[in-house]
C-alpha cells in the first residue's frame, strides 16, 4: 500500500495539470492567429527532383516547404541549397527579392500592418502566381476560333471612372480588331478607339465622359460584341488594409482588383481589370486578366 501513494498523488494532481495545459492552449492559439506576415513567396525555380531538398523555409527550428503564395513571418529564413534554385519573395523590408544559393540563408524581418484580414486575398494571389504559365500571352488571350465572344462585364452594366485606361480581353473572332467607346444608339458619337491584332486592348475613357456609353469590340469580319458602361465620378474606395497588407505596390494593385471583383452586383469588373492592368508584366496580374477574359472570376 505504501507504494501506491505516489500514484494516488499523481492521480490527484493530474486534473490540475490538465487544467493548466488547457488554459495555455488558447493563448498558444491566439499567438498563432495574431502573428502577422512580413511578406509572401511569389515565385520559385526549383529542380523537378527533390524540390524540398533544394530549398525550404526555416521557421522556429522546423523546415517548411516553399509554396507560392505562402506567408513569410518575422524571423523566418529562406534557405536555398541547390546552385540552380531560386525562391522569389516580396516582403515589407525586402520588397521584391530573388533568393538564390549565394544569398542563402536569407533572414526575413518586419511585419505588415494589416494583421490577418489580408490573408484570404493573399491566398488568392498566391494561387494566381502558381497558375501563371511561363510564357507571356496577355496579348493572345482566347482561342483562335470563328466566333467573337466577350465574357467580361456582360452580366450587368459596368460602372467606370472617367480618365481610366480600361483593359478588355475577348475570345475568338477574326483579326484585326477595333475596340471603341461611343455613345449608344445608331450613329453614336465616337469617344475613343484603338486597333488590336491580339485579343486584348487598353483604351482610355476620356476625362469628360458622361452618361451611358457602349464599349464595343469589332473583328475583321464585321462581327461586334458590346458592354454597357455607366460613368461614375469615382470607384468604391478600396479599404486601407488592402494596400497596407501588400508588400509591394503591384501586389497591392492585384489585391485591390480582387476586392473590387467581390462587389455585388458585379458592376465594377472592368474597373478592377484596369487596376490589375496597371501592375504591368506582373505574373499574378496577367493571370487575373487572362481569367477575366475567359469569364473565370477568382473566388475565395
Amino acid at each position: 500500500m505504501m507504494r501506491a501513494a505516489p500514484l494516488l498523488t499523481g492521480l490527484r494532481l493530474a486534473p490540475l495539470a490538465l487544467l493548466l495545459l488547457a488554459g495555455g492552449l488558447p493563448a498558444m492559439a491566439r499567438d498563432a492567429d495574431t502573428r502577422t506576415p512580413a511578406g509572401y513567396i511569389v515565385g520559385m525555380e526549383l529542380p523537378a527532383t527533390n524540390p524540398d531538398v533544394a530549398a525550404h523555409v526555416q521557421r522556429e527550428g522546423q523546415e517548411m516547404p516553399v509554396q507560392i503564395g505562402g506567408a513569410l513571418f518575422d524571423g523566418d529564413k529562406v534557405v536555398v541549397r541547390d546552385a540552380g534554385a531560386v525562391v522569389t519573395i516580396e516582403t515589407v523590408n525586402d520588397r521584391h527579392l530573388r533568393v538564390d544559393a549565394a544569398r542563402s540563408p536569407h533572414l526575413v524581418t518586419g511585419a505588415l500592418p494589416s494583421g490577418g484580414r489580408f490573408s484570404a486575398l493573399a491566398a488568392m494571389i498566391g494561387e494566381l502566381f502558381e497558375s501563371k504559365p511561363a510564357a507571356r500571352t496577355v496579348n493572345l488571350i482566347g482561342r483562335n476560333d470563328e466566333t467573337l465572344r466577350l465574357q467580361m462585364g456582360r452580366s450587368v452594366p459596368q460602372r467606370v471612372v472617367p480618365g481610366t485606361r480600361l483593359w478588355l480581353g475577348w475570345q475568338g473572332g477574326e483579326a484585326p480588331f477595333t475596340v471603341e467607346i461611343r455613345t449608344p444608339g445608331k450613329g453614336g458619337v465616337l469617344l475613343s478607339a484603338v486597333p488590336a491584332t491580339g485579343r486584348s486592348a487598353t483604351l482610355a475613357l476620356p476625362p469628360e465622359a458622361s452618361g451611358p456609353l457602349v464599349l464595343a469590340v469589332r473583328d475583321g469580319a464585321g462581327e461586334e460584341v458590346q458592354v454597357e458602361l455607366l460613368v461614375n465620378a469615382e470607384a468604391p474606395p478600396v479599404p486601407a488594409w488592402v494596400s497596407e497588407g501588400a508588400p509591394t505596390p503591384a501586389f497591392g494593385q492585384v489585391a485591390g482588383a480582387l476586392w473590387l471583383l467581390e462587389r455585388n452586383p458585379a458592376e465594377w469588373d472592368l474597373q478592377a481589370a484596369a487596376l490589375a492592368a496597371e501592375a504591368g508584366h506582373y505574373a499574378a496580374a496577367e493571370e487575373l486578366l487572362r481569367r477575366l477574359a475567359e469569364g473565370r472570376k477568382p473566388r475565395r
